[in-house]
């Protein structure tokens, strides 16, 4: 059984894992996704701002291509 995730080692690994300036746009919208899904967990932990930066994570994942992830 997995426990709740850890949203200090979800940022870290995050930020390590940002496309380049010359990445594709499947891969920026995958990471924005990414984002959007670290952020909700930040935000499940009581963090209002962290829920309004998840919601425009996701609206920008969604305008590169990405509109939903698994997990």
């Amino acid at each position: 059984m997995m426990g709740r995730p850890n949203t200090v080692s979800e940022l870290a690994a995050l930020q390590l894992a940002r496309p380049g300036l010359d990445a594709p746009e499947s891969v920026v919208a995958a990471w924005y996704a990414r984002k959007a899904r670290v952020l909700e967990h930040l935000a499940a932990e009581g963090s209002t701002a962290a829920r309004e930066q998840a919601r425009a994570a996701l609206e920008r994942a969604r305008r590169l291509g990405v509109a939903a992830w698994s997990g």
